[in-house]
């Protein structure tokens, strides 16, 4: 397996979303406050082949990870948002990356 390479971007916006934070829970806050303000959602996703759509991302009490509400099918689902592939802007897509970069590194 290559290694990862480094992506200067991905550490800015990082490091503009956790500019303020203390610890990792106060990091994962900003994660979700940032996916508040830039990601655009509603948004279609993929989860384990299945279409859905991401209504929103947030932390969820006794979790360290960010969870999107999901929907499919008229039901609303609740899934780790590591584990959905998005099919989003590129704002959105940048942002996502960040996370999933900021996530595997700590």
């Amino acid at each position: 397996m290559t290694p990862r390479r480094r992506d200067p971007g991905l550490d800015d916006l990082i490091a503009d979303i956790t500019v303020d934070c203390y610890n990792e829970d106060e990091e994962l806050t900003g994660f979700e406050s940032a996916f508040d303000e830039w990601a655009v959602l509603p948004c279609p996703g993929t989860v384990i082949g299945e279409d859905v759509q991401v209504l929103s991302v947030a932390t969820q009490r006794g979790r360290r990870e960010l969870v999107a509400t999901c929907e499919r099918d008229g039901r609303k689902y609740q899934i780790a948002l590591l584990d959905i592939e998005l099919e989003a802007d590129p704002a959105t897509e940048r942002l996502l990356a960040a996370y999933r970069w900021w996530a595997e590194c700590r």
